[in-house]
């Protein structure tokens, strides 16, 4: 396993340590833990505020959000900088229940989707997975859908598995939010791109920051997702970047006075058809097994194998 950290503290106080963590069954995880001290205002003697918790006598804490974006230049089992990715959207599995890199790539979007009862779903327990082509930019503009189990696919175009499926990676969302604010608001003017969960856009140099290079001075006139993807360019086989903006609502218990205990949050990337078989089934022996051997000290023996690891 490996695992990358960083610390930032934003103005509220609160601190928030990300982490992406690479397992070894090929999964990528990526993970925001909250915690700190939480920004509170006065109340009266008997006043009581309905946008916020009372959790001491005089203080309440406001409800409120905190948004993140990941912003991911997919290569796909290719070279940096090919075009060989695509984007499928959330794909549905077809079943009967019973009981990252870069080349040519698309983006598919996967939804579950219940089939209609009838002589394919007598016992009307039958599903399957349903995938779209994301093609274009507008068309990318998606949100989380908890009730299809939706995820993202990026495929390359270009590299096939050993059935013949095409080698790719697929976006898992975590839990998840978007803004509870009106149209208007003016927060969403600087930051438009909170309005979706995922934005898909060809690579540019210059577009780097989801709210543009100055997001407090914004709007300004070609900058951010919002404007970028107005122009609507093509997915298909392109060098794909995936903008994933995911988010918390906090409403703030007692519990979190005075110190808020850790709160997690993230989404995890995970290989789709990538590999041929489970990476985990051929994890190199521990430390620990190697020193026995190298001591011949009389261990009880282990099949070697997938067998051994079953």
């Amino acid at each position: 396993m490996f695992c990358r950290a960083a610390i930032v503290w934003d103005i509220s106080s609160t601190l928030m340590l990300i982490l992406q963590i690479s397992l070894e069954d090929g999964k990528i995880e990526a993970e925001v833990k909250l915690t700190g001290i939480l920004s509170l205002g006065a109340l009266q003697p008997g006043e009581t505020r309905k946008y916020g918790t009372t959790i001491a006598p005089g203080l309440y804490a406001p409800v409120h959000q905190h948004f993140f974006v990941a912003r991911m230049d997919m290569a796909v089992d290719c070279k940096p900088g090919e075009a060989f990715n695509q984007v499928v959207l959330a794909c549905s599995i077809e079943c009967l229940v019973i009981a990252v890199f870069s080349s040519s790539k698309n983006v598919v979007e996967v939804n579950l989707k219940v089939e209609e009862p009838g002589k394919n779903n007598v016992h009307n327990n039958a599903f399957y997975a349903e995938e779209e082509l994301l093609k274009s930019e507008l068309q990318a503009m998606r949100d989380c859908d908890p009730l299809s189990a939706r995820h993202w696919i990026v495929r390359n175009t270009r590299n096939v598995n050993r059935t013949g499926q095409l080698t790719g990676f697929k976006l898992v969302p975590g839990s998840n939010c978007l803004p509870l604010a009106g149209s208007e608001a003016k927060f969403l003017r600087r930051a438009t791109f909170l309005k979706h969960n995922l934005w898909v856009t060809p690579y540019s140099r210059e577009e780097m920051h989801p709210g543009g290079e100055f997001p407090n001075q914004n709007p300004r006139v070609g900058e951010g997702l919002a404007t970028w993807v107005k122009q609507n360019r093509s997915l298909e086989e392109a060098d794909i970047v995936l903008w994933y903006v995911f988010g918390v609502t906090h409403v703030p218990r007692l519990e979190d006075w005075p110190v808020m205990p850790v709160e997690r949050i993230g989404f995890m990337l995970m290989p789709h058809g990538f590999f041929n078989c489970s990476p985990a089934v051929d994890v190199p022996p521990s430390a620990t097994d190697l020193e026995l051997k190298d001591t011949d000290i009389a261990t009880k023996p282990i099949q070697n194998g997938i067998i051994a690891k079953l």
